[in-house]
């Protein structure tokens, strides 16, 4: 498609324009409010922006359109909505945190702070949120590898190793202000990009009924919306991973306390009906895909790569430049979010919490940074293994899955307890991850669900009977209101 110095010159030179563009706007950060939270003073339009690309994770740019291509609309429909929808969940649950804790950085501090007589919880929700961000981390870094090998023939090592230390630098100057500074213009080059491109793909492909004819997948077989073969193998978990993410997720937490506090369900409800764009656009191509698949005009390899194959079979050259920018600017948005996030927990929870509970602001900036380049630096690394994209997206949702009760009820229960918690979470964990890691690579679909239900399950069922059989009540610090 593209030479390997085209696309080393893409990587470069968006790496150099982000860089210098946080340099210019931002500084290097001196005060860890700024760093953590952008001073709380983000505003809806901000916030928005910022919330929506960093949704767009590596499965919002490849998996959207590998569904419609492999299972059609019903893969599209099981895919998308979830994701639109839990944004709307989110804010409902994001007001209330920051009611109890309005000056918070994260959700593990939240709960060490709610049940002080209880370390145990505090340390399994560190445990379960750095493993979330982990897999954020590897499986951007992993994507826009595998997007910049598949264009451009770059090694996918070295493609990984750029695009993840990208991120990092530009992370590393100003913490979430660069974040969400980059993720703005992010946005507006994913949105920008895509509703010019796919419209043209769309016409020179034929139009609409090369796009009908795609609905059923590249096999023909899946143009029933509620198809029940996909709803039992994707759709069951997919939901339960998407609906349950964003609560588990530093990423949504950190922008929680970063916006005004009066804009929070504004903020996060505009933010999903602009993200949900996204998927829609690209999902478009997998159905293109599929069709043109069928008529025999492409054959696809890679079905995670179906999207890039429309654009280049379709559009003149500069066409697959923008793709490929887009893409980018969507992966790194989120890889810088997660930078940002890992930062907060490794200052607040692990640094503050556990070394120094007296950290001077310049301590804690300090700690914040260094465990960006720590825990982002061994992600990366994890990375260049190439795991596969769907598999690191299944298992997130057996991290979020067991998460999700003991959270909501920590918000929203008042008998639950600290040991709730502590065994709601690590019993999920101990159970539901290991058989999804193990469902995802014997690529078992009835197994994938059930690993997914029961993670989701056991959190549950193990958090409130800990909670109902404890002796003494949860142990409210003074710094979260009831």
């Amino acid at each position: 498609m593209l030479e390997r110095y085209e696309g080393l010159v893409l990587l470069i030179g968006f790496g150099a324009a982000m860089i210098a563009l946080v340099w210019l706007k931002t500084h290097a950060e001196k005060h860890a409010d700024g760093f953590l939270v952008a001073d709380r003073q983000v505003g809806i339009l901000q916030g928005s922006l910022s919330i929506a690309v960093s949704w767009v994770w590596a499965p919002a740019i490849f998996v959207a359109s590998l569904q419609a291509y492999t299972n059609g609309i019903a893969g599209a429909f099981w895919f998308i909505v979830p994701n639109i929808v839990c944004f709307f969940l989110f804010a409902v649950l994001a007001v209330r945190l920051r009611r109890q804790l309005p000056e918070g950085y994260t959700l593990p501090q939240y709960i060490g702070e709610k049940f002080q007589g209880n370390s145990a919880s505090h340390i399994v929700l560190v445990i379960g949120t750095l493993t979330y961000l982990g897999t954020a981390i590897i499986a951007n870094a992993n994507a826009g590898g595998m997007l910049l090998h598949a264009v451009s023939g770059i090694d996918t090592k070295t493609a990984i190793l750029g695009t993840g230390c990208i991120a990092l630098s530009y992370s590393l100057l100003s913490g979430l202000k660069a974040s969400i500074f980059t993720d703005i213009l992010q946005m507006v080059m994913v949105l920008g990009l895509a509703g010019v491109l796919i419209p043209i793909a769309f016409t020179q492909a034929g139009g609409f009924s090369t796009y009908l004819a795609g609905l059923g997948g590249v096999d023909g077989t899946h143009s029933t919306l509620f198809d029940i073969g996909i709803a039992l193998s994707f759709g069951i978990p997919a939901t339960i991973t998407l609906m349950t993410g964003p609560i588990s997720d530093q990423m949504f937490i950190q922008r929680a306390f970063a916006v005004r506090q009066r804009d929070i369900v504004k903020t996060f409800v505009f933010g999903g009906l602009l993200f949900g764009l996204v998927p829609l656009m690209l999902s478009t191509l997998g159905f293109l895909g599929a069709a043109l698949e069928a008529q025999g005009a492409i054959s696809v390899e890679n079905p995670e790569m179906v999207a890039p194959v429309v654009i280049h079979h379709l559009l003149p050259r500069p066409a697959l430049y923008a793709f490929v920018l887009m893409a980018f600017a969507g992966l790194c948005s989120t890889l810088d979010s997660a930078l940002c996030a890992v930062s907060s927990i490794g200052g607040v929870d692990l640094y503050r919490r556990y070394r120094n509970p007296s950290a001077s602001e310049q301590q804690l900036l300090a700690a914040s940074r260094y465990s960006m380049l720590v825990i982002g630096g061994i992600s990366i690394g994890i990375a260049l293994l190439e795991p596969k994209i769907l598999w690191l997206f299944m298992i997130n949702g057996a991290v979020t899955a067991t998460m999700f009760f003991p959270i909501v009820l920590s918000l929203y229960w008042k008998r639950m307890t600290g040991a709730g918690v502590a065994l709601g979470v690590s019993t999920g964990l101990l159970i539901g991850l290991p058989c999804s890691v193990y469902a995802n690579i014997q690529n078992d679909s009835e197994l994938i669900v059930i690993a997914s239900i029961a993670s989701l399950g056991t959190g549950l069922l193990v958090s409130v009977l800990a909670s109902l059989c404890s002796k003494k009540p949860p142990s409210a610090g003074a710094a979260v209101e009831g």
